[in-house]
C-alpha cells in the first residue's frame, strides 16, 4: 500500500521569518516612542504669574543674619547695625523679627565655639525653626 501525499495548500505559499517581522514591529514601536512628544503643549501650561493677585502674594523674606564677631576681649552679635553682646540680649532682639525666612548665624573664625553654640540657641529661643550656621573666616 502506498501512501499517497497530497498538496497542502499552505505549503505551496511560502512561509513567512517571524524573527524579521519581529524586528520590524519592534523597530516601530521604538520609532513611534522616540519620536512621540508626550509634553503638553507651551501655551496650555499653566502660568506661575497670577495678575489677579498680584500684590497680595507672601512676599519673599530674606533670612535675618546674625554677625558673631570678637571686640577685643569680649564677643559682639550684630543684627544690621544693632550689637549686643549677650545671648539673652539677642534672643530678646530676634524675638522682635519675622520668623518665616529663618536666621544665618555668621561666626568668624576668631570667636570662641561658645559664642556660636550661644548665638544658636538664641534663635531657637527666639522661635526660629530654620537656623543655619555660616563659617565667615577671618577678613584680614
Amino acid at each position: 500500500m502506498r501512501l499517497v501525499r497530497r498538496a497542502n495548500p499552505s505549503n505551496r505559499m511560502g512561509a513567512l521569518p517571524m524573527t524579521s517581522m519581529i524586528d520590524v514591529v519592534f523597530l516601530l514601536l521604538i520609532f513611534f516612542l522616540v519620536t512621540a512628544n508626550f509634553s503638553e503643549r507651551e501655551d496650555r501650561l499653566a502660568s506661575t504669574i497670577q495678575s489677579e493677585h498680584a500684590g497680595t502674594g507672601v512676599q519673599e523674606l530674606q533670612p535675618q543674619i546674625v554677625s558673631v564677631e570678637p571686640a577685643g576681649r569680649h564677643v559682639v552679635f550684630r543684627i544690621g547695625d544693632r550689637a549686643v553682646q549677650t545671648s539673652a540680649a539677642l534672643r530678646a532682639l530676634l524675638e522682635q523679627l519675622p520668623k518665616e525666612a529663618g536666621v544665618a548665624i555668621r561666626v568668624d573664625d576668631r570667636v570662641p565655639i561658645q559664642a556660636a553654640a550661644s548665638a544658636m540657641q538664641a534663635a531657637h529661643d527666639a522661635g526660629f525653626e530654620k537656623r543655619t550656621y555660616v563659617p565667615a573666616g577671618n577678613d584680614n
